[in-house]
């Protein structure tokens, strides 16, 4: 990637990685075109491959924006400064959802980049999300209070239930094209209740 991407006004930098996150979330990775990304950002395909080498480096860089920006909205939202593993999950939420506001197709691109089987971006894509998650994962069982979970319940088997869960969810709106933050919010916030009710021992 060459630094003048970086030197452009951050505005010019968000139109055209808007445009990318568009292209790639309604598309395969062999499917989508430079071109088609070009045009939608308004420039050349020949600037872009200034800024950009090739179509790999360019999906590489938007997986590890969206891993970026992911993470600055769950500090923005303080995810993990409370205990309370519901809670963790209702500002989770919440940061999600802003990204989705400020970045309409980033987390139909991230879907679409997980389960993408062009073989040389599914190893890297399956790399990082493995490493990601599992820190994600040791992060939030090291954190929460189990005090108020039933004394029955194991506690990775609930966070990879409500993972899969949550995941299903957003691949089943994105495919119905209905992705609306606020009605996502709305919905999610019923199951995070419902949850807390299954879970725990509070009445």
């Amino acid at each position: 990637m060459n630094e003048k991407f970086f030197a452009l006004p951050r505005e010019r930098q968000q139109s055209i990685l808007d445009a990318a996150y568009q292209v790639f979330s309604q598309s395969s990775y062999k499917g989508a075109s430079m071109s088609e990304i070009a045009t939608c950002g308004g420039i050349s395909k020949a600037l872009l491959f200034h800024y950009f080498t090739n179509k790999k480096e360019l999906y590489m860089y938007l997986w590890n924006h969206a891993l970026e920006v992911t993470k600055q909205a769950v500090s923005e939202y303080k995810v993990m400064e409370t205990d309370d593993f519901f809670e963790m999950l209702h500002r989770s939420l919440l940061a999600k959802c802003s990204l989705m506001e400020k970045y309409p197709y980033i987390s139909a691109f991230s879907l679409n980049a997980y389960y993408e089987q062009y073989p040389e971006i599914k190893s890297a894509i399956e790399d990082s999300f493995s490493q990601e998650s599992q820190t994600s994962e040791n992060l939030v069982l090291s954190k929460i209070n189990t005090a108020i979970l039933r004394k029955d319940i194991d506690e990775k088997a609930m966070y990879e239930e409500i993972f899969y869960a949550m995941d299903g969810y957003m691949l089943k709106k994105y495919r119905s094209g209905r992705v609306d933050p606020e009605e996502i919010e709305k919905e999610i916030s019923v199951l995070i209740n419902l949850w807390r009710t299954i879970y725990t021992e509070e009445k």
